[in-house]
């Protein structure tokens, strides 16, 4: 539960997030209480069926994306599995490709990688090598791959 859900019919305290351990399809639903992250991708209402998901993109989804607790949360976690990798910012930026991508990057989106690794130290106020291993400098990495058109869009 964020600070920005309504108090009608709120639930008590939130839930783990890792949902006890249940699959996504698994998670609890409360009729009277939807999530507003699943509402935003149109989840369907739980009192009725439907046939078929209806598709949109709207700026709630993005919204979403970039300000969910959840979605940060992911990409902290993310980072910090890749910081616990052995090698450099080259292997965790081919696996993060891989990770989110199911491919390895080019030599250009290396290059954009690591630019955005330096900038994002310098805003810090790390120098170069402390941000190749600076958590924050790699979660913010891993929520901006959230973000890429690739990851978010099936082709």
């Amino acid at each position: 539960l964020s600070p920005f859900m309504g108090y009608h019919r709120r639930p008590k305290k939130s839930g783990p997030m890792d949902g006890a351990g249940r699959r996504s399809i698994y998670v609890e639903v409360r009729r009277n209480f939807l999530s507003p992250m699943m509402m935003a991708f149109d989840v369907p209402a739980p009192d009725s069926t439907f046939g078929l998901r209806t598709k949109s993109n709207v700026p709630a989804q993005a919204l979403v994306m970039m300000n969910n607790p959840f979605v940060t949360g992911q990409a902290e976690q993310w980072a910090k599995r890749l910081l616990e990798r052995d090698g450099g910012a080259e292997e965790r930026i081919s696996a993060i490709y891989l990770g989110a991508l199911g491919r390895q990057p080019e030599v250009e989106e290396y290059a954009r990688m690591r630019g955005f690794l330096e900038k994002q130290g310098a805003a810090y106020g790390l120098d170069p090598r402390e941000a190749r291993n600076d958590p924050r400098v790699w979660r913010d990495l891993c929520h901006v791959v959230f973000m890429l058109k690739e990851f978010i869009y099936l082709r």
